[in-house]
């Protein structure tokens, strides 16, 4: 019998070890399933008749105890580094420098018609540009009114 309950424990341990990489809650639910069946046959069973319930008791909490400090070990130390490892993306992707763009009320000429997107040259410099009045033709006249990333914001100067 101890031979029954010790291979539920280990194989509910590692059913749930496993459900940290197949989804679905499937083998964590399974996993769950044998430790509670081992528990109850450590509780419950016949040929542990001659045992105290102490014995049965500490038996119980000692598969408890060992289970629940596994789970909390792998958890720590191998699931989660295998996922940061493996499938977690760790580069740094910086912000555009926005040191050299123009400042604000820059003038400057629609290269291209803005539909509200397109070109424009603002300080000898082409940009990409994005009209606060809609479609502007080209040649326009624009001056800068703000900026946002990828883009300046740019309106019809009157």
């Amino acid at each position: 019998m101890l031979l029954t309950i010790a291979t539920l424990a280990f194989f509910g341990l590692l059913l749930m070890m496993l459900e940290t990489f197949l989804p679905g809650w499937i083998t964590g639910i399974l996993g769950f399933v044998c430790l509670v069946m081992a528990l109850t046959l450590t509780l419950n069973s016949e040929e542990l008749s001659n045992w105290s319930t102490w014995g049965r008791r500490g038996l119980a909490a000692g598969i408890l105890f060992f289970s629940a400090l596994s789970l909390l070990v792998w958890l720590k130390y191998f699931a989660v580094k295998f996922w940061n490892r493996t499938l977690t993306l760790t580069t740094q992707i910086e912000s555009p420098d926005t040191s050299h763009q123009p400042a604000l009320n820059s003038q400057g000429v629609a290269v291209t018609e803005l539909r509200p997107l397109g070109r424009a040259q603002i300080s000898g410099k082409h940009w990409e540009v994005r009209c606060e009045d809609g479609f502007t033709p080209q040649k326009t006249p624009i001056r800068v009114t703000g900026s946002e990333p990828g883009n300046l914001i740019v309106r019809v100067v009157s």
